[in-house]
């Protein structure tokens, strides 16, 4: 008996954990989309736009977490290309919102 409730238990607490860690990744892909709503999209989706769309980028071969961390925190632009993206300046906390909604466009 002790030893079925301690599995009871343990299951709980696994199942409270995945529940829990989803739920915070839902919430990291609400801000990360109300902050690239707000920071990315007079680039990225805007009707006649400079950029990819959202969607296009969560579906790219280059959208893994890290590669989107890496790219938002770096320049783009430069003397042989000065139309590129600038660096947003975004925190870190901030590109991660912004990995996590671009990561859970690539189901839709």
């Amino acid at each position: 008996m002790l030893r079925t409730s301690c599995f009871a238990a343990a299951a709980a607490l696994a199942a409270g954990y995945c529940v829990a860690a989803l739920a915070d990744q839902a919430s990291d892909a609400r801000e990360g989309q109300a902050l690239a709503d707000k920071v990315c999209s007079p680039c990225h989706v805007t009707s006649e736009q400079a950029g990819p769309t959202f969607s296009e980028i969560a579906k790219g071969a280059h959208a893994s977490p890290d590669a989107l961390k890496n790219f938002l925190s770096s320049t783009h632009a430069s003397v042989s290309h000065p139309n590129a993206m600038p660096n947003p300046e975004l925190t870190d906390q901030q590109i991660n919102e912004i990995a996590a909604y671009l990561a859970s466009l690539r189901g839709k």
